[in-house]
């Protein structure tokens, strides 16, 4: 049972954490032991849902670019042909990049998805994988900015990045952007690269979630409230597009690597309070 308040707490948690660098699996494990809450899937897939609406809507455009690559749209008379043929180049080259970003994130997702289940309640691991995220992002601090394109080697390697991301309290927005900076990948190009490719990871993982969780009790499905589901994935949404917006800016600012410290700080006090 989720009653409407804790709803509102994981619906914010889920918004503010899942873009920002600092683990979405990693607070909602921390704040579902706190609440003593074990959230069914099909509820955490609905928050997921709130926050892929949050990115949807940032990045309406650029989807709408790759979406016209694969069904161009002919418009009589136009006189914006040059453009339209720019903007079809540019879906379809970020189209194969997002597929070859997807495989080792599949694959890893897949492959591991045992480990993440196991890690995700365990205390030892979300402390681990905190201090593992702060190290990554704290790097960053030294690397100047980019001004490389996304290529093909960049695109599986920040796809390794993301299915890192499976092990709990490692962030993927942290992970996927920090890799991209040690590939001097322009800024600007590679926060889009990293949120774009974000969205078929996230529906893939819901599917799949969906698929194989036949041993959760469908009736935990109907236990919980409609309006929990509405405010859940509400406020997801809404604290998802502002972290968003809040995290652009702070990339473009050159201050990623203060979340480090936050990082260091939460990871830290899991693993002190378990000696």
């Amino acid at each position: 049972m989720i009653d409407a308040i804790q709803a509102l707490i994981l619906g914010i948690v889920q918004g503010l954490t899942e873009w920002l660098p600092i683990s979405s699996s990693g607070h909602l494990a921390l704040v579902q032991l706190a609440m003593n809450l074990q959230v069914p899937i099909f509820f955490d897939i609905v928050l997921h849902l709130g926050t892929l609406g949050a990115v949807i809507g940032v990045y309406r455009r650029e989807l709408l670019s790759i979406l016209k690559s694969v069904i161009p749209v002919h418009q009589k008379n136009s006189n914006n042909t040059e453009v339209d043929l720019k903007n079809i180049k540019w879906g379809r080259r970020y189209l194969l990049l997002i597929i070859l970003g997807m495989v080792p994130t599949a694959l890893m997702g897949v492959g591991f998805r045992s480990i993440f289940e196991e890690s995700f309640y365990n205390m030892w691991s979300l402390g681990l994988g905190f201090i593992i995220s702060g190290a990554m992002i704290f790097v960053t601090r030294f690397i100047g900015k980019g001004t490389n394109s996304v290529g093909k080697l960049d695109a599986i390697l920040i796809g390794i990045g993301q299915g890192l991301s499976i092990f709990s309290s490692i962030s993927r927005s942290g992970a996927t952007i920090s890799i991209g900076m040690f590939r001097h990948i322009e800024r600007s190009e590679l926060i889009t690269y990293s949120f774009l490719l974000s969205i078929p990871a996230i529906l893939g993982a819901g599917l799949y979630d969906l698929v194989f969780a036949g041993n959760i009790p469908q009736v935990e499905i109907y236990q919980i409230p409609l309006e929990s589901y509405i405010i859940g994935i509400l406020s997801a949404a809404a604290v998802g597009y502002v972290s968003i917006r809040f995290l652009i800016s702070i990339i473009n600012k050159g201050e990623f690597y203060l979340f480090s410290f936050y990082c260091f700080l939460i990871g830290s006090l899991i693993l002190v309070s378990l000696i």
